[in-house]
């Protein structure tokens, strides 16, 4: 194995899943792992299924539309924040002068 990877185990939603991921990365998984089965389990108590592959598509689609909100409001706040650290450098370089 590479060096600075590891083999996790993984349970989701009662099926054991093998990966190999980077160490230090390890937390992140083991957060994921609790976030999903905590949505698998309220998903599960809301919505008929007869698989829990519909459940998991349903988890799946979640998390993407939260990542995408997340990455367009992160976005806009960027476009905010950038012309401000302009401004404020040039007040910064403005008194630095005086």
């Amino acid at each position: 194995m590479e060096e600075g990877r590891m083999t996790i185990k993984l349970l989701i939603a009662q099926r054991a899943i093998e990966l190999v991921i980077q160490k230090e990365w390890e937390e992140y998984y083991r957060k994921a792992e609790k976030m999903i089965n905590e949505s698998f389990f309220n998903f599960a108590k809301k919505w008929t299924y007869t698989d829990h592959q519909d459940i998991l598509s349903k988890i799946l689609i979640n998390f993407v539309v939260q990542g995408i909100e997340t990455e367009e409001r992160l976005q806009m706040f960027e476009e905010d924040l950038i012309p401000k650290m302009e401004e404020l450098k040039k007040l910064t370089d403005k008194i630095n002068i005086d």
